[in-house]
């Protein structure tokens, strides 16, 4: 089997950004870590479950047990906490890594067509649908499908303050602004590390303890209405965003950045699992097949690769 990967990566939204060697306002320098595209996942169906414990045993992933709230535009309240949410240790693309162990991987390997694929008797699509239909020109059952599924677009902004920002809550599902999710991703069961590029400057261990780093992520509509806007003009205004939900206001922000996930949501998604074309031995997979959530791609590619119903002919 080998696994054609067109970023030099793997793991897709799966992902963790490190900002390396950020100098610190007092002294010092650090590396800042940020989840910047899937937040966490949840687990219901046991095939996911039994995969999840081995990943915990392992402490790839951990529990994030975040005080998450709803904000309206007037108030805000707690979600309820009966849901058990987990976050990849030390970062969200350490799943992916795993995943990736043992795998002939080809990294920066873009596909064109499925017909320059020669010697292989199968072959698995996981690409954002519209990324799919192209490749998917010999089949065209599977092609209509999947051009059926329109892939919204999602600006991230990652931000380090020099103090804690003063907010009752380490995560939000926010309506009535720009902004549809912040988190505050040092809440979570990993750490930035000091930098190991040179001598730190003072106590920049104890600097690095108060580094309070946070993801925030705009709607959908707001992210398609400015997909083409320019970073450094998108991370001010989703700042400023975040800045009218923080009733205390913001510290200072000493290092900020925006990336747009081109690829985010599907609208609609279908119901489908994974998608075959028995005769061709083609089998299509990914959230926008499934369900938006981690588990949901991860049982339509289990789905692809395991469907019983796919002859090979």
């Amino acid at each position: 089997m080998v696994v054609f990967e067109r970023l030099p990566v793997a793991g897709g939204r799966v992902a963790t950004r490190i900002a390396g060697n950020i100098e610190l306002p007092a002294a010092g320098s650090v590396d800042l870590s940020f989840d910047h595209g899937a937040q966490y996942f949840t687990v219901r169906d046991t095939r996911f479950s039994e995969v999840v414990a081995y990943w915990q045993r392992d402490r790839i992933v951990a529990p994030w047990n975040a005080r998450i709230v709803c904000f309206d535009g007037e108030g805000w309240e707690e979600v309820p906490d009966g849901t058990a949410r987990y976050v990849g240790v030390p970062g969200m693309q350490a799943i992916a890594a795993r995943l990736a162990e043992g795998l002939d991987i080809r990294f920066g390997s873009r596909i064109e067509s499925l017909s320059t694929l020669t010697g292989f008797d199968r072959v698995i699509v996981a690409v954002p649908a519209d990324q799919a239909v192209p490749l998917l020109e010999g089949a065209p059952a599977l092609a209509a499908r999947a051009a059926a599924v329109k892939m919204l677009p999602c600006w991230a902004v990652m931000a380090a303050f020099e103090d804690r920002v003063r907010a009752r809550f380490d995560a939000a599902f926010v309506s009535g602004s720009p902004l549809g999710w912040v988190a505050r991703n040092s809440s979570k069961p990993a750490s930035p590390k000091r930098s190991e590029g040179g001598p730190a400057r003072g106590d920049a261990g104890a600097a690095r303890d108060r580094v309070d780093t946070w993801v925030l992520h705009a709607t959908t509509a707001w992210s398609a209405a400015h997909a083409d806007d320019p970073p450094d003009a998108v991370a001010p205004f989703l700042l400023e965003a975040f800045h009218d939900l923080v009733h205390a206001g913001l510290p200072r922000v000493f290092h900020f950045a925006a990336h747009r996930w081109r690829h985010a949501i599907a609208d609609p998604g279908l119901a489908a699992g994974a998608m075959h074309d028995r005769a061709r031995g083609i089998s299509v997979c990914g959230d926008w097949c499934s369900g938006p959530r981690i588990e949901n791609a991860f049982l339509s590619g289990l789905e692809a690769a395991t469907s019983p119903d796919v002859v090979i002919s």
